[in-house]
């Protein structure tokens, strides 16, 4: 386990500090301490070896105090033992997440480490991506505050400063100094990360403008810094042009951005935008839109998503229409995407895919749904289809699905998925999952099981066998379901012990 580590005395510190602010605080004072203690331990090995392994004792703490009214305070920290980890003596006790926040009429902000707190209200084009600045790898590693403000003078407000304080084995670490091979030594990253966000509703909300800006500024260099920043606006055009009433509310999105970077040259000037129409209704037909175009180097890297850090230098559009049969529990999808490169220069490659879904509800709980989707691009085309059913009652819900990847290529595959959860008794529960995949020359197959019980009060236990993260989405896991994976199921005992208090 790795996380944002505080010494013990710091820890300590913080606790107490906490502590002494909720028994100071007037006579709204509100605290309240829990936590739990699990105890993990795993059994693994082959057909004739089987061995323990990897024993943990970890403990958690949460502390949450409010010594007046409008201020709270919470710190979780964890005390973890770990025998095989290489874990140091000083990261026996650290600290988890804590924030403090102080919420008035028309304002709240947080001081706050490791915690994700970087949402914006950003409709389309997602330039400043929380799944980026969290470095979320083995949960947020990030401090800093963050402001929200509201109904002044109709302005809402979203504003953020981190710093992501992150240790690296300089091993792992693509930005050490040449000949610096040394295992043991840390590199610290101390990136800083500045977002926020205006936004202004009109005309009872039938139209919204708003404006995003952020900034990141890595660790070293006067011009090694990511900026972007844009506009946008959304119009309810069904409310706004009554002859449009009859299609529903029929609303346009629509943002454009420039990045400002500092390592960009000084005749670049990348810029996109996206505009996406939603919420045509004609009848039980229901349809939505979009267009896009973006520049190369529009996105940056530590601000966008990594998809999307993929999609600049494009241009394209997509289209979806669903019909609900009348009188019938029958939903009818079909879509289209196209890419193309923005410069027709570019040695990227134009892709498409289309593809439709039936989706019908049966009686006593059942559903079904039968979709087929074609990805096109520069190495063929990529046919799939995909069958499942399922359904739930007071006993047990199931999901079986198949699947056929890749039809009618050399790699075709086809993939069968079980998903089950039942009870077996009152307080006994078990959870199951079975995938196999046949390929021309083999078969592998990933079984997942867990029997778990909360038979005693705030104790639960559980009892896990194989790899679970093989089959997180079952015939559409994009690791196990893949043509060049050789996984099979790890043999593989977990048990766990967890004491909430």
């Amino acid at each position: 386990m790795k996380a944002r580590l505080i010494p013990v005395g710091a820890a300590l510190a913080a606790l107490a500090a906490l502590a002494a602010l909720s028994a100071c605080g007037a006579a709204y004072a509100v605290t309240s301490l829990e936590g739990y203690t699990e105890a993990f331990s795993q059994i693994s090995g082959d057909s004739r070896v089987w061995r323990l392994e990897n024993p943990k004792l970890l403990a958690e703490l949460r502390l949450k105090a409010s010594p007046w009214q409008n201020v709270e305070g919470y710190l979780k920290a964890q005390s973890l033992s770990n025998k095989w980890d290489g874990e140091r003596w000083e990261n026996f006790l650290f600290l988890k997440e804590g924030h403090l926040k102080f919420r008035g009429d028309r304002i709240e902000a947080y001081l706050f480490s490791c915690q994700d707190r970087f949402w914006l209200n950003e409709p389309l084009l997602n330039m400043v991506s929380q799944d980026v600045i969290k470095d979320d790898y083995d949960g947020p590693k990030t401090q800093g505050v963050r402001l929200d403000a509201w109904n002044i003078w109709g302005l809402a407000l979203s504003a953020f400063y981190t710093d992501k304080s992150t240790q690296y084995p300089t091993v792992q670490n693509p930005d050490i100094p040449a000949g610096n091979t040394s295992y043991g030594a840390d590199l610290v990253s101390t990136d800083d990360y500045l977002g926020g966000r205006l936004r202004r509703a009109f005309l009872r909300d039938r139209l919204v403008v708003g404006a995003t800006s952020a900034r990141k500024d890595y660790s070293t260099g006067s011009r090694n810094y990511d900026a972007v920043a844009g506009g946008d606006f959304e119009a309810a055009l069904g409310d706004l042009v009554p002859p449009l009433a009859r299609l529903g509310r029929t609303t346009l999105f629509a943002e454009a951005g420039r990045n400002f970077s500092g390592w960009l040259e000084d005749d670049e000037d990348p810029v996109g935008w996206k505009a996406e129409l939603r919420d045509i209704g004609i009848g039980p037909l229901t349809l939505v839109t979009s267009l896009h175009d973006y520049d190369d180097n529009f996105y940056t890297l530590g601000l966008a998503k990594g998809e999307v850090w993929d999609d600049n230098d494009y241009h394209g559009h997509y289209l979806q229409a669903d019909y609900r049969l009348p009188r019938k529990a029958i939903n009818l999808k079909v879509w289209r995407s196209r890419e193309k490169p923005h410069n027709p220069t570019s040695t990227r490659q134009p892709f498409e895919e289309t593809g439709g879904e039936v989706y019908v509800e049966f009686v006593h709980g059942f559903k079904g749904t039968v979709s087929y989707n074609r990805h096109i691009n520069k190495d063929g085309t990529w046919p799939n289809l995909f069958f499942e059913v399922a359904g739930e009652n007071k006993l047990a819900k199931i999901r079986t699905q198949f699947r056929v990847k890749d039809l009618g290529t050399d790699y075709q595959l086809r993939v069968y998925g079980f998903e089950a959860d039942a009870n077996l008794t009152a307080n006994w529960k078990l959870y199951t999952r079975l995938l196999l995949v046949d390929e021309k020359t083999e078969a592998r197959e990933s079984v997942f099981a867990q029997i778990y019980s909360r038979g005693w009060q705030s104790a639960e236990f559980f009892i896990e066998y194989g790899n679970g993260d093989q089959s997180n989405d079952l015939v559409n896991d994009g690791d196990f379901v893949n043509h060049d994976s050789s996984s099979t199921s790890a043999r593989v005992f977990k048990i766990f012990l967890k004491l909430s208090y």
